[in-house]
């Protein structure tokens, strides 16, 4: 299982300490080589994999959502201040 993302964080974020914008894991799927066929096995270990992937993206992103913090929100707020001005003029 490879997960894998590529973040283009706005100018001025400091990167989060041991992360990069650019990022690929492997997570394996543990069957045994005599269980390969159990597809129970199988799945109980894809699941785990899985479980993997989440937690460890899911840390890595909220550290870089933490790090962008609420530089994001002006933009919108400029926006939308924008488009609102754009309508009234055209009153």
């Amino acid at each position: 299982l490879t997960a894998a993302y590529a973040l283009c964080p706005p100018g001025g974020t400091t990167s989060p300490q041991l992360l990069t914008p650019t990022v690929s894991h492997s997570f394996p799927v543990a069957v045994s080589s005599e269980n390969r066929s159990d597809a129970k096995e199988y799945y109980s270990a894809l699941q785990k994999s899985i479980t993997a992937a989440r937690e460890k993206l899911g840390d890595e992103l909220t550290a870089w959502r933490d790090a962008v913090g609420n530089s994001e929100l002006g933009k919108e707020k400029s926006v939308k201040a924008a488009q609102l001005e754009g309508e009234e003029g055209e009153e």
